[in-house]
């Protein structure tokens, strides 16, 4: 519970050094005749690990954890000139999974999430860059014991993010960043390094 309101409050500051900063750039820049808007896709995935506690409920059951997943991401982020980005993000990663054996029959129970989230993004330095995002987790737990159960929940939540991104065109580069995801209403934490395809796809 601690670690969860942590991460929450961690992601409010960042929030808050986002909008501030932007405030202080956009006051400092005079505004220019030419505008360069651009809307930016952010597509790829990488390895996660689930670090909060899993119950294996119900005690004494031979259970087989699973940690470790693929987590996939698709963002797209509005880029007007100034430092400030916004945009929304969505996804799909297993957050666990364990098989479990009772009385010789063996099942498997599996989290799987959906994030669907509104980003906020500074630049930092040419390269680098940090996000912020709220909003939902759409859960699945689906349940293969005796049969196939599958139950629907959702969660809000937050993340947070810094990614280099290294050019190979003027519209096209590659990206390596590492987030912290946290659906703290159900208390789901996650750790994920990914490679992204960064994709200037329009521009105005």
């Amino acid at each position: 519970m601690y670690n969860n309101k942590k991460i929450l409050l961690i992601s409010i500051l960042l929030t808050c050094c986002i909008l501030q900063t932007s405030a202080q750039s956009s006051a400092k820049t005079k505004l220019k005749p030419k505008h360069n808007y651009a809307f930016v896709l952010y597509a790829g995935m990488g390895p996660s690990y689930y670090v909060s506690p899993i119950n294996t409920q119900p005690i004494g059951l031979q259970t087989d954890i699973k940690r470790t997943s693929l987590y996939k991401t698709i963002r797209v982020m509005w880029h007007p000139n100034y430092r400030l980005r916004v945009g929304l993000e969505t996804g799909y990663t297993n957050f666990y999974s364990y098989t479990l054996i009772n009385g010789g029959k063996e099942g498997k129970v599996q989290l799987t999430s959906i994030p669907v989230l509104i980003m906020l993004s500074i630049k930092i330095t040419k390269r680098v860059n940090l996000f912020a995002g709220f909003g939902s987790y759409f859960l699945t737990t689906n349940l293969n014991y005796n049969g196939a159960v599958k139950s629907h929940a959702s969660s809000l939540g937050s993340n947070i993010a810094v990614n280099y991104v290294q050019p190979i065109t003027k519209k096209i580069g590659v990206a390596f960043e590492g987030k912290l995801v946290n659906a703290f209403q159900t208390k789901d934490n996650m750790f994920t390094a990914q490679m992204h395809l960064v994709w200037r796809f329009l521009e105005y």
